[in-house]
């Protein structure tokens, strides 16, 4: 394999179901584009993790990171970034709901130029299907929470869907408390990127498996709002 100009990390816990079809989706999309994509399983009880090994041994792109007594979504794609080896990282969750076939549109905008590229729900061309009202009421509300006390110029900064120049994550690496499950949010905030491009893209229904959405998350997800704020040299 030549070297990878991009990177994808990929944060698992319990998506055994999904993975074969995930990562054949995923190599599809960016078969134009020399890529790795790191799965960073966090010891998982369906095994996730042993069945990425077994498949690793006939897709040379493909690498596990089991972590074993560590758990979140944030420190796990944190230790992902840092296994990487591309210049050009990358986020998105296994459950199928962010669209894989936006990956090289994300890709070309870091490499054209921009700091951060941020797949968007909330964007012409964007949006979410068959959510229920109170999942489209909860991530309309800290949204627009995030957005009004943080001082964010960005649509979407809850997604969980983004690319970005490897030195934006160096330079803000020293600074990130990975809590939770909005590493973005956390990301942009303490590295502050010049340019940033947003792909709209539609929210689809998981495949199988559980939503992450719960009262402690939500719970989790204000307390980091007032944590970045108070660190925040706009605030």
């Amino acid at each position: 394999m030549s070297a990878p100009r991009f990177s994808l990390v990929v944060p698992t816990y319990n998506e055994r179901d999904n993975m074969a079809t995930f990562t054949a989706a995923v190599h599809r999309a960016l078969e134009e584009i020399p890529h790795e994509v790191i799965i960073v399983d966090d010891d998982s009880p369906d095994l996730t993790w042993k069945l990425v090994e077994e498949m690793c041994a006939t897709a040379p792109w493909l690498r596990v990171v089991r972590r074993v007594g560590r758990r979140g979504l944030s420190s796990a794609v944190l230790e992902g970034f840092d296994a990487a080896t591309a210049p050009v990282l990358g986020v998105m969750d296994a459950d199928m709901s962010h669209d894989e076939n936006i990956l090289p549109k994300l890709i070309a905008a870091v490499e054209s130029g921009s700091d951060l590229a941020v797949g968007s729900r909330r964007i012409p061309g964007g949006g979410a299907t068959h959510w229920p009202w109170y999942r489209r009421v909860t991530s309309w509300t800290a949204t627009m929470m995030a957005k009004a006390l943080l001082h964010l110029s960005i649509s979407d900064p809850m997604s969980g869907f983004f690319v970005m120049k490897r030195e934006l994550y160096e330079r803000s690496k020293a600074r990130l408390e990975p809590t939770g499950y909005k590493i973005l949010l956390e990301i942009y905030c303490k590295g502050r990127p010049e340019k940033v491009s947003e792909i709209p893209f539609v929210f689809r229904d998981r495949r199988q498996g559980y939503s992450k959405l719960s009262a402690g998350v939500i719970r989790d997800l204000v307390k980091m709002v007032f944590r970045l704020r108070r660190s925040s040299p706009r605030s």
